[in-house]
């Protein structure tokens, strides 16, 4: 669910939003398997075509507070 959307709203803010909800929801994942686990991660390693995306990258390292390779 997108809310929020006027007609000033711009492309890019809408995929800015997409990228934002992968990662919100990579981190409830992470937060999830912490829980059960009790292991904290110090590193997240990705793979596949979202990886080429380093700002999504970026986001998912700063969401998640741990680096993020490939």
């Amino acid at each position: 669910v997108i809310c929020g959307l006027t007609e000033r709203t711009t492309n890019k803010q809408v995929v800015k939003a997409a990228l934002q909800a992968v990662c919100f929801q990579i981190r409830e994942i992470l937060e999830a398997m912490t829980k059960d686990t009790g292991i904290t991660l110090t590193k997240l390693l990705a793979d596949g075509a979202m990886t080429n995306n380093n700002l999504l990258m970026q986001m998912q390292a700063d969401l998640c507070g741990i680096s993020v390779g490939k």
